[in-house]
C-alpha cells in the first residue's frame, strides 16, 4: 500500500502491517510486485534443505524441499511455506514455480515435493501448483544391485587441475535420468519413495533435464538472458572413453550415501556485484574434485548455503576458497547427526570474509542456522477438555491438570500440570535478500514480530 501524493519526494507506505516513507525514485510504479531484488528464503525444514528464489524477472524457484510433512515433527514443511506465501503473502491462487531443482536423491531433498507436486498438506488443506521446469542432477533411487544405477570403471584425461588427490581411475555411474520419459521409464525400478517422485514429475512438471558442471548455466539464466546470472559448478559428469558418468564416491558401507551428496547440483546466482552459492550436500571428496575442474576463484561468493547441514566432512580448501560473508546452514532438532558440527562452524568464521556495513564499519563474517533461529514459546496448561465422541458440548468434560498424567513415545507417564507445552513456533527462516549492490540478511526474533537484519556491501573486500 502506499499514499502517493502525500509528499513530492516521499510516499508513505505500509507493507506487512508496518508503515514507513521511502523515496518514489525508489519505487516501481510499472508493477507493484516487481521489486528488482534477488530474494532467498532458506526454509526451516528441520533436518533437511528447502530454498525458495525469487529472480528480479518475478520468476520463482524452488532449491529442494526437505522431508514430506508426515515426517517431520511439526508436521508442516517447505509445502506449507509455500502456501502460504503464494496464496496469503503474495495473493495468488497457485503456487506457480518457474523451476524445481532435486539438487540430488536423498530424501531430505526431495521428500518434500511428494506434498508439493501432490498439492495436499498433512491437515488435508488443498493448492493448485504448476510448476514448469524440473533440474535435477541425473542419479536416481532404485531397487537391486545397482541403488544408483549401473557402475563401469575407466580411465579419463588428465585434469584441469591435477594437485587435489583425484584418481584418474575409478568407477562412474552411467545410468544416468534426462528428460520425463527417463523418469517413466527407467529400465530399472525405482524404490518406492522416488518413485512416488518420479511419477509426480511426470504427471505435474512440464518438463524436465539433468544439468551439470557442462551446461554452463541455468536454462533462461545464461549472461545477457536476464539481469541474473545462475553459474552451474557441479556435478562433474567426467568423460572416459567413449562414456560419460558421476564418479563414484567414498568406500565401504558409506559410498552410496557419499556419493549421492557429493554429486549435488551447485548453483551460483550472480546478481550485479553480489554472488550467492547453492550447495547442496557437497562432502570433502567432492569438494576436491570440484576444485578439480574448477578454479577455485569461481566460487567466492559473499553468501553461501552451509554444505551438508553443517557436517564437518568438508575440504578446508573449498571452505577457504567460498570465503563467504554470510553462511546460512539448514538443519534440524532430534536428529542424530549432531549438525550442524563445530569443525564447520569454526572454518566458516575463520576463512568467511569480512564485510563493510553501508556506513562503512567493518563486519565479522555471519553465521546462521535454521536450527538455531527457530524458537518455542513454553506454558504449562491447567486444565484439560475432554470430547471422547466428538458429540457436541454436552459430552465435554474438564480435568484438573493437576490430576492427569499424559506419555509420550519415549518417556513414562507424566503429571500434565507439570509438563511444558509448546503453544507457540517462531520457525527459522534465514532471508537474504540483495539489489546487487549490497545484500540484507534477516532472522525473526524470539518475541514482538521483529526481524534482526544485517547489511553489508557486495562484492567490495574490506581491505579495497
Amino acid at each position: 500500500e502506499a499514499d502517493w501524493d502525500s509528499d513530492p519526494k516521499w510516499a508513505y507506505v505500509r507493507a506487512r502491517g508496518r508503515p514507513g516513507w521511502i523515496r518514489k525514485s525508489h519505487i516501481r510504479q510499472k508493477s507493484w510486485t516487481y521489486n528488482g531484488l534477488l530474494e532467498f528464503y532458506v526454509i526451516d525444514v528441520g533436518q533437511g534443505d528447502g530454498v525458495l528464489c525469487r529472480t528480479p524477472d518475478d520468476r520463482w524457484h524452488l532449491i529442494d524441499a526437505g522431508r514430506p510433512n508426515s515426517h517431520q515433527m511439526t508436521k508442516k514443511g517447505a509445502a506449507n511455506f509455500l502456501r502460504w506465501k503464494f496464496y496469503r503473502d503474495l495473493g495468488m491462487d497457485r503456487i506457480k514455480l518457474h523451476s524445481l531443482t532435486a539438487s540430488h536423491s536423498d530424501f531430505d531433498h526431495y521428500g518434500g515435493m511428494l506434498d508439493l507436486l501432490s498439492g495436499e498438506l498433512y491437515d488435508g488443506r488443498t493448492f493448485d501448483v504448476e510448476v514448469a521446469h524440473f533440474y535435477h542432477n541425473g542419479m536416481g533411487r532404485f531397487v537391486g544391485d545397482d541403488p544408483l544405477g549401473k557402475l563401469k570403471s575407466g580411465a579419463i584425461g588428465p585434469l584441469p587441475n591435477d594437485h587435489y588427490d583425484i584418481a584418474t581411475h575409478d568407477h562412474f555411474i552411467v545410468d544416468l535420468l534426462d528428460d520425463k520419459d527417463s523418469f517413466a521409464a527407467a529400465g530399472q525400478s525405482f524404490s518406492s519413495s522416488f518413485g512416488e517422485l518420479a511419477a509426480l514429475v511426470g504427471s505435474k512438471c512440464e518438463s524436465a533435464q539433468r544439468l551439470s558442471l557442462a551446461d554452463g548455466h541455468l536454462p533462461d539464466y545464461a549472461p545477457g538472458e536476464s539481469d541474473v546470472s545462475v553459474r552451474i559448478l557441479g556435478p562433474v559428469v567426467e568423460q572416459f572413453g567413449r562414456q560419460q558418468g558421476l564418479r563414484r564416491l567414498g568406500s565401504g558401507r558409506e559410498w552410496e550415501s557419499k556419493t549421492r551428496n557429493g554429486h549435488s547440483l551447485v548453483f551460483r546466482f550472480d546478481y550485479g556485484n553480489a554472488r550467492i552459492l547453492m550447495t547442496g550436500d557437497l562432502n570433502e571428496e567432492s569438494q576436491r574434485l570440484l576444485l578439480s575442474y574448477t578454479n577455485a576463484d569461481e566460487f567466492a561468493v559473499d553468501v553461501a548455503k552451509g554444505c551438508h547441514h553443517g557436517s564437518e566432512d568438508v575440504n578446508i580448501g573449498f571452505i577457504k576458497a567460498i570465503k563467504a560473508r554470510a553462511t546460512a546452514i539448514s538443519s534440524g532438532d532430534n536428529e542424530s547427526y549432531a549438525h550442524p558440527r563445530p569443525v564447520l562452524l569454526g572454518a566458516s568464521a575463520r576463512y568467511g570474509r569480512e564485510s563493510k556495513t553501508p556506513d562503512g564499519k567493518v563486519m565479522a563474517p555471519l553465521l546462521y542456522s535454521t536450527e538455531l533461529a527457530r524458537s518455542v514459546k513454553l506454558a504449562y496448561p491447567t486444565s484439560v477438555k475432554l470430547d471422547p465422541d466428538f458429540s457436541g458440548p454436552q459430552e465435554e468434560r474438564w480435568f484438573s491438570a493437576k490430576k492427569t498424567k499424559i506419555k509420550s513415545s519415549s518417556t513414562r507417564y507424566r503429571k500434565l500440570d507439570t509438563t511444558p507445552i509448546a503453544t507457540d513456533l517462531v520457525y527459522g527462516l534465514v532471508n537474504v535478500r540483495t539489489d546487487g549492490n549490497t545484500i540484507l540478511c534477516a532472522t525473526m526474533e524470539e518475541s514482538g514480530g521483529d526481524f534482526d537484519t544485517k547489511l553489508f556491501k557486495a562484492g567490495v573486500d574490506v581491505e579495497e
